[in-house]
């Protein structure tokens, strides 16, 4: 397959500089957040004219960590408004939604955009155990299989090279833990998908229980 993160679309190359530990990093006055009732999409502007076209709002600079200015509460919260309304929300947390983003960039041969790739890589080596390299189920949570060989899957696809040594140590842990083939049931789907892992690993949720447990059964999956 050819590479799976797209090219940079001006010769100013993303307009990156190296963060503490020397990966890229974008520009971040350059990050648009656009809401489409409701429907919020980031965009990265590379030309100085789309930049100068489309001014960050403080709602912009609120989500990206930049140095916003509000007198009182109501001044704060009216900056943050969007045009359609509402107000936006950072659905962090997870360490296990990216990589199935990823994987199924990948398996679409869809180019992920080299923005995205770029601080999504910067995101999760942030998340990254700082004593044992690994990542867990949430950011908050210890290094377990699902996380660790998730994420390092994930790094690997926008372009991390297997000899970085976040890496190694990543790869380290999860061979301590037994490997891949110890995780639940989502890490096996996502990787059988991937095709590095054989789809008899993945253990088999029969369709009967949607239909055979009674309603008032605790539960029934039916009424998910």
């Amino acid at each position: 397959m050819a590479d799976p993160i797209a090219p940079w679309r001006t010769a100013a190359q993303g307009h990156l500089t190296a963060d503490v530990n020397g990966d890229p990093k974008t520009d971040y006055s350059r990050w648009r957040l656009l809401d489409d009732d409701g429907r919020q999409t980031w965009h990265y502007l590379e030309s100085d004219e789309e930049n100068a076209k489309w001014p960050q709002t403080v709602a912009d600079k609120y989500f990206l960590g930049l140095p916003t200015c509000a007198e009182n509460g109501l001044e704060f919260f009216s900056k943050l408004q969007l045009p359609p309304g509402n107000w936006a929300c950072e659905y962090g947390g997870p360490m296990f939604l990216l990589p199935g983003l990823l994987i199924t960039y990948y398996v679409t041969n869809t180019p992920i955009p080299p923005e995205y790739a770029t601080e999504i890589k910067r995101y999760l080596f942030a998340r990254q155990h700082p004593e044992d390299g690994g990542w867990g189920l949430h950011i908050e949570a210890h290094s377990s299989v699902f996380g660790t060989c998730m994420n390092y899957v994930a790094l690997r696809l926008i372009g991390v090279s297997e000899d970085d040594h976040r890496m190694i140590k990543a790869r380290g842990l999860l061979h301590r833990f037994g490997g891949a083939i110890y995780g639940p049931h989502w890490a096996k789907f996502w990787l059988s998908i991937l095709g590095v892992m054989d789809w008899d690993c993945v253990n088999p949720v029969p369709p009967e229980i949607w239909s055979a447990l009674p309603l008032f059964f605790p539960s029934p999956p039916v009424d998910d």
